[in-house]
């Protein structure tokens, strides 16, 4: 008798829900066509379209200052209306912070003293009219880095006017918006003594999965008063004492999409809890670690917290993308390496070679294409070297002459030791990329504890290349129940596929999945030009399909 297999075709209600893109809007209108006729059903489509956008806009949001303690600072906020005319209050505010480090105000605690509004707190504001809000902060006598204070401006919730007349079979919602802003004084004092310090402390750090990659994920609670303004750095260390890699800033989620220093500017207000995160990519190998988290205020230490941790690098699909880990605990990055002359490729890229382990190790590199040919359009500035515990080498790899084809591809082969080489994939482009050619199964369902990485079931589907050259594959499936938030499962993290090759893409439940009606939006693609895979789908997992019930 033939086993059943654990895969099971996923026979799905398809549910397409289309929206037009909206703009932010004052009002929120659903307009209704009856039905058709020529026998069609009873029925109506219903058509939304909404757009917000701010009664009046103020210029800055923000005003930051350094002062010393004791100091009057003048300040000046102006508004503008967007067209309407409206009352507005103008009054001080205590804030609050969230765990992702935005900054709110808080209506239940009384405001910080040593704000004074010279302008009036009360006002009309005509159509088109600007109107400047004025005041001084007395910098107060407190042992912190960093102060700030709040002004809360809000309108009356003017709402515009709708034509009373409505079409037959229309139909007509309305929603009353109100717009406030939360303004801000912030305030550097310039001080190295911080009141309290000693009672702000970390509460958890640990390694998290992020999309394939090793996140630190830390938390800080800061019980007292006092404000400040900080940097927080983590660093694994292992078994004997020694730091692996460079210590990694760690950022609050609000402040993730900056590109400069300011992105790690940690601000953590009075009796607030922050989550910070950043991704860890030094080279890792599997075993038990400490991981150290260290505040500081400019060069000075304040608090150190250390976590065992343990790294299985198998927990992290892109770091196979990131870096090889070779025979003696050898690491190479980038773990895929393409040169190219054409648009958006380099002729010359740099590959590191760093031995974490604690003995020499002899590494010799071999380059050739898919046919097992040597390269001879490709040199590398050494192929046989011996590297010592805890050193690394970088190795240029150069495209050299001309070439009577568009693009190579093959492997840089790296042995240890005289140990059988593990194969690091390369490109040449040297006059074109070759065309995407991608295709994809259908998404399948594979049952719990079928295979040992999902005891919990997961969302499976296969893709080949068909193409002439390698093709990166990433795949991104989103699983959003009724309520709750989405659940993001990622898979191929961009990793190489090789002519000929097909690979499964697995997309692993989490322990604790309810059974319940998902809307499952699955995208696979490859480069930025070819979508591999592109679907909306709405089912329903059974108690039977994540095992929570009979077989």
């Amino acid at each position: 008798m033939t086993a059943p297999s654990p895969y099971r075709p996923l026979l799905l209600g398809v549910c397409l829900l289309a929206f037009p893109s909206a703009s932010v809007a004052q009002s929120l209108q659903a307009n209704s066509s009856s039905p058709t006729s020529h026998g069609a059903k009873p029925g109506r489509r219903v058509s939304l379209t909404r757009s917000v956008e701010p009664s009046f806009n103020v210029e800055p949001v923000v005003h930051r200052f350094r002062a010393r303690r004791g100091e009057v600072i003048p300040f000046v906020f102006e508004i503008t209306s967007t067209g309407k005319t409206m009352k507005l209050d103008v009054k001080p505010v205590n804030l609050r912070q969230e765990e992702t480090g935005i900054i709110l105000h808080d209506q239940h605690s009384e405001p910080m003293g040593g704000v004074t509004l010279t302008s009036p707190t009360q006002f009309e504001l005509m159509a088109g009219q600007k109107f400047r809000i004025e005041g001084t902060v007395k910098v107060p006598l407190v042992k912190s880095n960093y102060v700030s204070f709040g002004l809360l401006v809000r309108d009356r919730g003017i709402v515009t006017d709708v034509n009373n007349e409505l079409e037959e079979g229309q139909t007509r919602a309305a929603v009353k918006f109100v717009t406030q802003y939360v303004l801000r004084v912030d305030i550097e004092t310039g001080s190295q003594k911080i009141g309290n310090v000693d009672s702000m402390h970390f509460d958890g750090g640990q390694l998290i999965d992020r999309e394939g990659m090793p996140y630190v994920r830390a938390y800080l609670e800061n019980p007292t008063d006092y404000a400040l303004e900080c940097g927080v750095r983590a660093e694994l260390i292992d078994a004997d004492g020694d730091g692996v890699g460079d210590p990694a800033r760690l950022y609050m989620p609000s402040r993730s999409a900056l590109d400069d220093d300011k992105r790690f500017l940690v601000r953590i207000m009075p009796h607030s809890r922050l989550r910070l995160e950043t991704p860890l990519s030094a080279a890792m190998v599997d075993g038990d670690y400490t991981l150290r988290l260290r505040l500081s205020n400019g060069r000075r230490t304040m608090i150190i917290a250390d976590y065992p941790t343990t790294v299985n690098r198998h927990q992290f699909g892109a770091l196979a993308v990131h870096s090889l880990m070779l025979p003696g605990q050898v690491s190479v990055i980038p773990a895929q390496l393409e040169l190219g002359r054409i648009a958006e490729t380099e002729r010359m890229a740099t590959v590191e070679i760093t031995n974490l382990g604690s003995e020499t190790q002899t590494v010799r590199l071999d380059g050739r294409d898919h046919q097992g040919n040597v390269l001879t359009t490709m040199k590398l500035s050494s192929e046989e070297f011996s590297l010592k515990p805890g050193r690394s080498k970088t190795i240029r790899a150069m495209l050299r002459g001309n070439a009577d084809f568009e693009s190579q591809w093959g492997q840089v082969a790296i042995a240890i030791d005289g140990n059988q080489a593990q194969a690091m994939p390369l490109s040449l482009l040297h006059a074109g990329r070759p065309e995407t050619d991608v295709k994809a199964t259908e998404l399948q369902w594979l049952a719990p504890g079928a295979e040992p990485h999902v005891p919990h079931g997961a969302f499976v589907m296969t893709v080949r290349n068909h193409g002439n050259g390698y093709s990166p594959i990433h795949g991104s499936l989103k699983l959003a129940a009724e309520q709750g938030r989405p659940l993001a499962l990622a898979d191929g993290f961009g990793k190489w596929l090789a002519p000929g090759n097909a690979r499964e893409l697995v997309f692993a439940l989490p322990p604790g999945t309810r059974a319940g009606r998902y809307q499952v939006r699955l995208r696979v693609g490859s480069r930025a030009d070819a979508d591999v895979a592109d679907q909306t789908l709405v089912i329903d997992l059974t108690d039977q399909m994540l095992g929570l019930a009979g077989s």
